[in-house]
């Protein structure tokens, strides 16, 4: 069973395109001094979602941005910002929705990968359109899922969290 946040945004193909394009990412030279991003594209995005405030599907389309920046000196380092643009989607009885998604990741590394640490967050919002009141504890879906790792120089983990919240407004 997929997660609701896996549902909003039909997350386990978008997190296909995240991983695609950050291994692209890595095929590029980077220089010492990087301050571009190595990857910067804009791409159509189809998806289908559920409101659980509501027991509402909608499917729509937008596009998703995609910024990767990386660099090799003094140890890897890369960041990737992935925002989910313009997305409009409707349910079978004709309902709107406007569904902002941004999702960010970061990650410092040593050469040999030990130690390493990176934090990643993603903020979703299914906005539900024209509410007329009927949904008194909120028609609107709002998910935040946040995790971070930390391993030391001998490979041990010794920092991690994920947290994720769900709230109807």
């Amino acid at each position: 069973m997929q997660s609701r946040l896996a549902r909003l945004l039909d997350v386990k193909r978008t997190g296909r395109w995240i991983v695609a394009v950050g291994a692209l990412a890595l095929l590029f030279p980077v220089s010492k001094a990087a301050a571009q991003a190595t990857v910067d594209t804009h791409m159509p995005l189809t998806a289908i979602g559920a409101n659980p405030c509501t027991g509402e599907d909608f499917a729509g389309s937008g596009f998703m941005h995609v910024k990767v920046f990386e660099s090799v000196y003094p140890n890897y380092h890369v960041s990737m910002e992935v925002n989910v643009e313009s997305f409009q989607a409707i349910t079978p009885t004709g309902v709107r929705y406007v569904v902002p998604e941004q999702l960010s990741s970061h990650t410092i590394a040593d050469a040999d990968f030990a130690p390493v640490n990176a934090t990643d967050e993603e903020i979703a919002h299914a906005i539900r359109q024209g509410d007329d009141g009927s949904f008194v504890a909120g028609d609107d879906l709002y998910l935040r899922v946040s995790a971070h790792f930390t391993y030391n120089g001998n490979g041990d983990l010794t920092a991690s969290f994920e947290n994720s919240t769900e709230e109807c407004r």
